[in-house]
Parts: structure tokens; sequence; C-alpha cells
């Protein structure tokens, strides 16, 4: 009688599977078709993420959603990536990061710029890649990051860092 109790404690800890896929949907869709250059492959892959993350459903302890479908999603891309045998950038797919209720002028400036910071990031090593994807495209903090990389958090920082720094350097050179 006491373990039923324990389960459904833990029950009612984790969020309905509804809920977790409404709030998390658009950012792991939005980090997967940044770095994927097909934007139906990203589509695809979050198809996968969420299948996965349904299928493991009863295993999530209800803490910390969004690692816990980052590393899925991460865990996913990894594979994708192994399956093509090189990494990818969303090269042609900055359309699909399009601003609503931007002037052309102003969107072809901005989509233009997206084009030269995707062609700054290809210059960085794949652990960088993963550190800022996460960061700004999937919005998570460094101590989540962390944990979808199995890094440490001080690590995360310093990769961080490091990339801004190679981010800014090629930004001045281009200026």
């Amino acid at each position: 009688m006491l373990e039923q109790s324990v389960i459904i404690g833990n029950i009612d800890r984790k969020m309905p599977f509804e809920v977790l896929y409404d709030t998390y949907f658009d950012r792991v869709n939005r980090y997967l078709r940044y770095r994927v250059s097909s934007v139906w492959d990203a589509d695809d892959l979050t198809a996968t993420v969420f299948t996965r993350a349904l299928e493991k459903y009863h295993l999530f302890r209800g803490d910390a959603p969004a690692v816990w479908l980052f590393r899925i999603a991460h865990n996913i891309f990894v594979d994708y990536i192994r399956t093509r045998n090189k990494y990818v950038m969303a090269g042609g797919e900055a359309e699909s990061m399009a601003a609503p209720d931007c002037q052309p002028e102003e969107e072809f400036l901005r989509l233009e710029e997206l084009e030269r910071l995707q062609h700054m990031l290809e210059l960085m090593s794949p652990v960088q890649r993963d550190v800022v994807s996460l960061r700004y495209v999937g919005e998570l903090r460094f101590g989540q990051i962390a944990r979808v990389l199995e890094k440490t958090e001080s690590a995360v920082r310093m990769i961080h860092y490091r990339s801004l720094k190679i981010l800014r350097a090629k930004l001045g050179e281009e200026r």
C-alpha cells in the first residue's frame, strides 16, 4: 500500500505529457531547425524527439523537463549526424526563422546577418556549436546545458566565453 502512494506521489509531481509537449515543442523544433539544413528533417527529428519522450515518459521523474527533452533532442541530432557522416548547419533555412511583421528590406538584412552568423558558427568546433545553439536557440541556462552535454557548468561557461570571443573576432575581421 505504501508503494502505491509513493508511485502516485511521483506521478502527481510530473506534468502531463500534453503540457510538456505544448511547453517545449517550439523550443526543441527551433533548436533542431537551427542545427539541421533541411526544415523537413528538423521537423521529422522533432517528431522523433517527442515520440521517444512519450515512449520513455514512464522513466521520467518529473524534474528538469527541459534538460530531459534537450538531452533526447541532442542524442537524436548526434545520431542523425552520424548517419549523414558530416556536420550539418542551417544553410538555406534562415527563412524558417523569419521575424513576423518585418518590412522586406529589414527582413533581407536580418536574413543576411543570420547567414553571416551561421557561416561563422561553422568555423567553430562541434562542442562550441552545441553550447551556442543550446544557449541561444534552445534558450537553456548554463546548468541545463551542462547536464544535456554531460559537462560541468564551469566547462560550459568557458566554452561559451571562448565561442563568443571567436564570434567577436570574426565580426571584427569582417568590418
